[in-house]
């Protein structure tokens, strides 16, 4: 059997050798056949693959930076702490006393707050391996590859308000079903109870939201009032899903909030704020108002029903209908209220 010949580099060609008369120039050779055993081979440059891979000590020294900063700020604080209980103890040693229990209660606190964020973290990645699993699972038709998923899911929300209804949907789960009916069956059923508690939640807080606003006589702090009442807000919808609400969870879920938030544009939000003015009574007076407050209110309920999204270990089959116009006109009727 004769051997395959190697591969060989192409000649490039000077421009000169491409001429009008390609004939007439002298690099010019009219086309031949080789014989392969006259053939020679030409040796690869693996030099001119791939670029040389960057350093690692940059992407090191960014993974220590955050630890370190974190370090010399505790132990900052703790300097201060420990130099304001050393000039009480040297004014009397009751108010020594009182500034170190302070201080203890305080760390107490501190530690809580930082085990239940660290805790709310992991739980949301948990939510966004689930909801990855789930995802996969509704592309196909299989039997039993969503074995794995339900046992993580009784797992994962064994010591949860969710475990009872999620133990009777599973319960309840046909034989017949495939791996893309039992997470359809799963996500309407097993999270109903919990999706509507959520809802809600949202629906109290955008009409809040939105009244507030449009009643504050100080613009300047609107924003600072509609970020509160999401905080709250996302706070309690990761309660109702099981996820540990503390303050870096919080930070977390809001900052994934807002990068979905990012992809859909405000124009919505404007057009069902105006929807809703136009079949409105409102006076001319406070139309200009209410329009900033169904904006805020509206950006409340887009907030948390992404934050209900999110919190969710199984993705939402059916989006809530009317919620959005709901809230509005709650916004409107109370604000028609309050003229009368």
């Amino acid at each position: 059997m004769r051997d395959t010949p190697k591969w060989q580099r192409p000649i490039e060609l000077p421009p000169e050798a491409m001429a009008a008369d390609p004939a007439e120039h002298p690099l010019h050779q009219p086309a031949r056949d080789i014989p392969l055993d006259k053939a020679q081979t030409v040796e690869d440059d693996t030099s001119l693959e791939l670029p040389p891979s960057p350093p690692q000590s940059n992407v090191r020294s960014r993974g220590w930076l955050v630890p370190l900063l974190g370090t010399l700020v505790v132990l900052a604080i703790s300097a201060e702490l420990y130099r304001l209980i050393s000039w009480s103890i040297s004014i009397h040693p009751l108010l020594g006393g009182a500034f170190s229990l302070l201080t203890l209660l305080l760390m107490l606190v501190v530690g809580i707050e930082i085990r239940r964020g660290l805790s709310g973290s992991r739980q949301l990645r948990q939510v966004q391996g689930l909801q990855q699993q789930a995802e996969a699972l509704l592309q196909q038709t299989s039997h039993g590859d969503s074995t794995a998923l339900l046992h993580q899911l009784e797992q994962r929300y064994h010591h949860t308000a969710l475990k009872n209804e999620l133990q009777s949907a599973i319960t309840q789960l046909d034989s017949s079903y495939n791996d893309r009916e039992i997470i359809q069956y799963l996500s309407r059923h097993a999270l109903n109870q919990a999706d509507r508690t959520a809802q809600r939640c949202v629906q109290r807080y955008s009409v809040e939201s939105g009244v507030m606003v449009a009643l504050s006589p100080w613009a300047s702090f609107d924003m600072l009032l509609v970020a509160w009442r999401n905080l709250r807000m996302i706070r309690e919808i990761a309660t109702v899903y099981g996820i540990a609400p503390g303050l870096l969870t919080q930070g977390k879920l809001l900052k994934q909030v807002l990068q979905n938030l990012a992809f859909a544009g405000a124009s919505e939000v404007a057009m069902d704020a105006g929807s809703a003015l136009l079949g409105s009574s409102l006076t001319s007076s406070l139309s200009a108002r209410a329009g900033q407050g169904i904006g805020a209110g509206l950006f409340t309920a887009r907030t948390g029903l992404t934050a209900i999204k999110l919190c969710r270990p199984l993705p939402e089959q059916d989006q809530p209908k009317g919620l959005l116009q709901q809230i509005s006109k709650g916004i409107v009727h109370k604000l028609s209220g309050r003229t009368n």
